[in-house]
């Protein structure tokens, strides 16, 4: 299976060197609670949903609930980023 003529696997791969940079990348903002947790985790937890279903993409028609779950993680992220004291 191939996106844009590459192979799905090297977008996963793609998309968990980006988890991984998210990791130790997050907006720096003094929030507690909940923005805390979604600002600080949510946008590796997007790009390591996105691996995950690149990689089960080819194997199984399942690969769409990780990538659904990615787009609600998403737009989590963004409403907690938009609305962060």
């Amino acid at each position: 299976m191939k996106i844009v003529n590459v192979p799905v696997q090297v977008w996963g791969a793609l998309c968990l060197v980006l988890a991984v940079v998210w990791f130790f990348v997050w907006p720096q903002r003094d929030v507690e609670g909940l923005h805390y947790l979604v600002l600080r985790w949510g946008h590796a937890l997007v790009w390591l949903l996105l691996a995950l279903a690149a990689f089960l993409a080819p194997a199984t028609p399942s690969a769409r609930f990780p990538a659904v779950a990615a787009g609600l993680v998403y737009a989590a992220f963004l409403v907690a980023l938009v609305t962060a004291p």
